[in-house]
């Protein structure tokens, strides 16, 4: 399931060795985060390109999962839907002159074995977002509240933190009214 041995994948020199499958990945997601209650089925659809020492990964993937909202603890519905390109050294070639930011991983010589399962699932952690809203939070702006309290955007608390830096012109002058006070003692 998405693994394949790197003889396998080295017959395909002159195509992509392309790949689509839809598997269920909700226990393994469930297992590694919290905040996953529920997991649709997976599909990835990609091809990997033999390429000079180099397996290159074109991957898709598309799932649903529900979160729970980041301010009311509801169920939300969140469409996961991004790529992977990833690069697998299979002939332990000199990566230094590639890019920074080129994900490269090294193919264990003894289990020679592309893992594209780890790498979805490890993606779909990822691409997990911080904020989950419902629509209804999204559209009214909606935060939760209590008995004498309420929750406040960030840009109602920097309002609020201004506002109490403005000080009255007449509390101004009571506060030097003191400062003679002090030096007679």
């Amino acid at each position: 399931m998405l693994n394949w041995n790197v003889s396998d994948i080295r017959k395909y020199k002159d195509k992509p060795f392309a790949f689509k499958e839809e598997i269920d990945l909700e226990t393994e997601l469930k297992s590694r985060s919290k905040d996953i209650l529920n997991a649709d089925k997976v599909i990835v659809d990609g091809q990997l390109f033999n390429d000079n020492g180099l397996v290159i990964s074109d991957i898709k993937v598309s799932t649903n999962v529900t979160l729970p909202s980041t301010r009311s603890l509801k169920e939300v519905s969140v469409p996961l839907n991004f790529r992977i390109n990833e690069a697998y050294n299979i002939d332990n070639i000199d990566t230094e002159e590639f890019e920074e930011n080129t994900i490269i991983i090294p193919i264990d010589e003894e289990d020679p074995v592309i893992n594209v399962y780890e790498s979805v699932v490890d993606n779909i952690l990822l691409n997990v977002p911080t904020q989950v809203l419902t629509t209804e939070e999204r559209e009214e702006n909606v935060m939760p509240s209590g008995n004498n309290w309420t929750v406040i955007s960030e840009e109602e608390y920097n309002k609020q933190k201004e506002e109490d830096k403005q000080v009255n012109p007449e509390f101004a002058k009571l506060k030097n009214l003191f400062k003679d006070n002090n030096k007679e003692e």
